[in-house]
């Protein structure tokens, strides 16, 4: 609702000079959804078309650029999204898919692919073959809807990033070349170098709020052999209830948590019981939302949501909260950082992005009503002060000086024992790029890029696949060395 709200304030401020024409879900703008949905082309005749993300996402984003027979010169985009083509039938050989692993070569008549080790996987489409399989086998099950999930999320991607985006009417040519598109994000100064040309330089100071970072002890965990209801919750969490409930009888509160929680299930031994490894998922902010409600907090004074659900970096709604919770420390697959690097040319890194992912999320309260009021943030003990400090230091490098901005201590470099087959591989990428050891050797950073098959070419694993090389890449983080494999 907070987007349509800030799309009918540019209708309000354009109006008067310009031809514009809104699209977004809500009843103001029916006569254009309605024109729009009998011919998209229409929006060629308006001087300015405003859109929500949603609406790039799922209609071709020719549509939008088209103008009086040729194209839109600028292309404005506040916050960074991901661009989508439209979408695409599911292979229908995929819609029932359970993957199965074992070490039989074949199993069932299915041939299975060599995962190395004297692994195979095997795909069932008949879910009883598969119950079968597992139940003889008892030793992997795949969950096949976040497979999915996956595999359209990378499909997406690489149709993008291969083929750009197709016009339509044959009326633009090179329109990607053509119009210019300028991305409005609070944080790419924490996604591209300063030195990258793209970056709009700001003078002064961005933000002007104190700042307090307040760390409380977490008591869960995401994943939990406990049967989780609310009585169950009320226990284990009464520490994090209890702090909630004080916050909330002096601020409001967002609530920033996991989607969802898993119940896993232990094996008990026994093959024929084929939900021994299944997991059950809770709606956790639906959960939490009800535990607080039952402890007597007001449900005006906070709010729940999950980490990746677009509220957390892309809303005004809680610009009248004055405290934010981060509860639970979260991960994203690394595949994404790369994704977005194809697609933006970026050269952004792991930490980068997820720094950036806290402080959009910050910025969702009192800074966004720009009033220099004060904030707290309140985080679980077991996410990264590494990152948090430097969320800290970021937002002292781009306030007032006037502004109080603490309670995150600058944590101290653990002392390992260095890994030697880690060592020696990043040695071998010298030979590759010079650079690494002359970084390495002057202690600053530095980010490079190597195609899968130039890495396995020079460090051959048992299986050319990114993930074979985690261990590497996490080891050249620790020396300020970012590698990005494409």
């Amino acid at each position: 609702m907070a987007t349509i709200e800030a799309a009918e304030e540019l209708r309000q401020k354009l109006t008067p000079f310009a031809k514009c024409c809104i699209l977004h879900s809500d009843p103001r703008a029916t006569s254009e959804m309605d024109n729009y949905r009998k011919d998209p082309t229409f929006l060629e005749e308006y001087d300015v078309v405003v859109v929500t993300s949603a609406r790039i996402q799922i209609d071709p984003y020719i549509l939008f650029l088209s103008y009086k027979q040729g194209y839109r010169k600028y292309v404005l985009i506040d916050e960074m999204i991901n661009y989508y083509v439209p979408p695409f039938d599911l292979p229908k050989e995929l819609l029932n898919v359970v993957t199965f692993v074992d070490k039989h070569k074949a199993h069932k008549g299915i041939k299975g692919e060599n995962l190395g080790n004297g692994w195979y996987r095997h795909i069932y489409q008949d879910k009883d073959a598969m119950t079968a399989a597992y139940g003889k086998s008892g030793v992997k099950l795949f969950n096949a809807t976040n497979g999915l999930t996956e595999y359209k999320l990378n499909y997406i991607f690489e149709h993008i990033i291969r083929n750009g985006f197709k016009p339509i009417h044959n009326k633009i040519k090179n329109y990607l070349s053509q119009s210019t598109t300028i991305l409005f994000d609070g944080t790419a100064d924490c996604l591209i170098s300063d030195k990258d040309p793209r970056l709009l330089p700001v003078s002064g100071y961005q933000y002007e709020s104190d700042i307090e970072f307040v760390p409380f002890e977490m008591p869960l965990r995401r994943k939990n052999s406990e049967g989780w209801n609310v009585d169950v919750l009320k226990t284990i969490a009464k520490p994090v209830l209890d702090l909630i409930k004080t916050i909330c009888q002096i601020n409001s509160l967002l609530i920033i948590t996991w989607m969802t929680i898993d119940v896993v299930k232990k094996n008990n031994g026994n093959a024929d019981d084929f939900e021994a490894e299944s997991k059950v998922s809770h709606n956790f902010p639906e959960l939490l939302t009800k535990c607080l409600k039952d402890v007597g907090v007001s449900e005006d004074r906070f709010k729940v949501i999950y980490r990746g659900s677009g509220q957390d970096r892309g809303s005004n709604e809680y610009r009248d909260f004055q405290s934010v919770m981060f509860l639970g420390e979260w991960r994203i697959p690394d595949d994404i950082v790369g994704n977005i690097n194809n697609m933006f040319a970026f050269h952004c890194d792991y930490e980068g992005y997820m720094k950036s992912l806290l402080i959009q999320t910050i910025c969702r309260i009192q800074i966004r009503k720009h009033q220099g009021l004060p904030i707290k943030v309140y985080y679980s003990s077991d996410m990264n002060m590494s990152r948090l400090y430097d969320v800290q230091e970021y937002f002292r490098a781009k306030s007032d000086v006037k502004c109080k901005i603490w309670g995150v201590k600058k944590p101290k470099k653990p002392i390992s024992r260095p890994d030697k087959k880690a060592l020696l591989d990043m040695i071998a990428l010298y030979s590759y790029d010079p650079k690494i050891r002359t970084a390495i050797e002057s202690e600053s950073k530095y980010q490079f890029t190597i195609t899968l098959d130039k890495l396995f070419s020079i460090l051959p694993r048992s299986r050319k696949a990114k993930e074979r090389y985690n261990n590497l890449i996490n080891y050249l983080k620790t020396r300020n060395i970012t590698m990005t494999i494409v």
